[in-house]
């Protein structure tokens, strides 16, 4: 079964699921700027260990303390 949840993003929506062997999910879906033929929304599933790395991401981004990744070219 599925549950909506709380969302303190505008245009955000994000829904509790089962996910099998996976444990609890959770799916943020957004409305597509420029839909493309009948898909109107992006969506992305995480795991509840997913979603507190990329929380920790996010949370780098917003205080402005995100860190570059680049690859270094072989000589």
């Amino acid at each position: 079964m599925a549950t909506d949840l709380k969302s303190h993003a505008q245009g955000v929506s994000l829904t509790r699921f089962a996910n099998g062997g996976q444990g609890t999910s959770v799916q943020v879906t957004m409305r597509k700027e420029r839909p493309v033929g009948t898909e109107f929304f992006d969506h992305l599933q995480l795991t509840r260990a997913q979603a507190a790395a990329l929380s920790a991401d996010l949370l780098d981004f917003a205080q402005g303390r995100e860190v570059e990744e680049f690859e270094m070219e072989e000589v």
